[in-house]
């Protein structure tokens, strides 16, 4: 299997090039636009967005465009995310159920923002969705395919939607669609969409299921914790994506324990189902993804090294060394400057020490980790010589 994901995105701007936004894409583990389930399509975006790449890193203080299917509307997955950071876009495409209907009517009253994309003039496309344009904030109109001027015609049914031209090709374009009212522009123009490439570390389908009929039985933050302490592939994304939604549940956390219990079980219910979601009908379900294999051994070399140290070591001093293995990862597989990890999460500064200046114990066994990994055995050995650890007799040798 493929260790890359790929996601493509484009910035929409306003008419002074400034970025306000971006729309992202789906891409295939070849990187192609090959879309068989939309709402697998949604999902593995999000996922990509949020647990995977960031959303510091994706979008930053911009929007995020996602294409939006009705069934995905239909779960309570939205809830789960941060409405502040994403505008949905609703297909001209997508069948408007009066369910898919009472969802966005649902949605928009808790604040969530939602777009028409290759919104039109045409009489059956007005039919269909206008009774949906009190709950919209933006209209996309694809200037390949509108007659400029359909929007010198009044009333204009759109009203106080914010428009955006998309697919705008020339200055002249952007501009005679500016002096009609368009506040933001999206094309080859200004920008073609680019393809991002990242580190995938997936965890294995079997282990999600699992996780998630723990979750349904109502478990408590220390069984769901014991169920992911093998599981650092999930454990990682779960990082990301609080990290990305809900940065303060993970201030001060020394354990992902604690974590757990500041989420939540509906929230990390729906993420999961996000990740099946992302998940479902792609191929090679739960072949071993390299990212994942590292970040697991990672932490068990961390572990290791710990209970050499310290066989009768606490039960807090091993979730912190776990959390630090996990984090470090966030650097390394994940490709986040270490800085701007330790500014989102704030752990504790114990924590903080190992990771940033590998002061402390914990700090000492992660520096011996990283030389280990690379092979360097003699500067591992140095680290630890203080601490009596022999690594021949734990089994650790070149």
């Amino acid at each position: 299997m493929n260790n890359n994901l790929y996601l493509a995105r484009q910035p929409i701007m306003d008419q002074d090039e400034h970025i306000i936004g971006y729309e992202f894409f789906y891409r295939d583990e070849h990187g192609e636009c090959t879309i068989d389930d939309p709402r697998h399509a949604t999902a593995a975006v999000l996922v990509n967005l949020l647990n995977q790449v960031g959303s510091v890193a994706s979008f930053g203080d911009a929007l995020a465009f996602i294409n939006t299917d009705g069934p995905l509307l239909l779960t309570d997955i939205l809830r789960s995310l941060p409405k502040e950071k994403f505008i949905f876009e609703l297909s001209a495409s997508m069948k408007l159920t009066s369910q898919v209907h009472e969802a966005i009517r649902y949605f928009h009253g808790l604040g969530y923002r939602f777009a028409l994309d290759n919104a039109s003039f045409h009489t059956h496309y007005l039919q269909t969705f206008s009774p949906i344009f009190p709950y919209i904030t933006y209209a996309k109109f694809d200037v390949t395919q509108t007659d400029i001027e359909q929007f010198n015609y009044q009333p204009n049914p759109y009203g106080t939607i914010t428009l955006i031209a998309q697919k705008v090709e020339f200055y002249e374009m952007a501009e005679a669609y500016a002096q009609i009212g368009f506040r933001y522009f999206q094309g080859f123009y200004f920008a073609k969409a680019h393809l991002i490439t990242h580190n995938r570390i997936d965890p294995q389908y079997v282990d999600l299921l699992s996780l998630f009929a723990l979750l349904q039985k109502d478990a408590s933050p220390q069984e769901i914790a014991d169920a992911l302490q093998n599981e650092s592939a999930l454990s990682l994304q779960l990082i990301q994506f609080l990290s990305s939604s809900y940065p303060e549940y993970l201030e001060g956390a020394d354990s992902i324990q604690e974590m757990i219990l500041r989420t939540g079980n509906h929230i990390l219910m729906q993420w999961l189902l996000l990740i099946i979601y992302s998940k479902s009908g792609t191929k090679a379900l739960d072949a071993s993804n390299a990212h994942s294999v590292f970040a697991q051994k990672r932490v068990e070399l961390m572990l290791k090294l710990l209970l050499a140290l310290d066989p009768s070591a606490s039960e807090k001093s091993i979730n912190n060394a776990r959390l630090i293995a996990f984090i470090s990862l966030l650097e390394g597989v994940m490709n986040v400057p270490m800085e701007s990890i330790l500014h989102a999460l704030r752990p504790t500064q114990e924590i903080a020490d190992a990771l940033f200046t590998h002061t402390g114990v914990l700090g000492r066994i992660y520096a011996a980790a990283l030389k280990i990994e690379i092979g360097d055995l003699a500067g591992a050995s140095i680290l630890l010589k203080s601490y009596g650890i022999n690594l021949d007799r734990i089994g650790i040798s070149g």
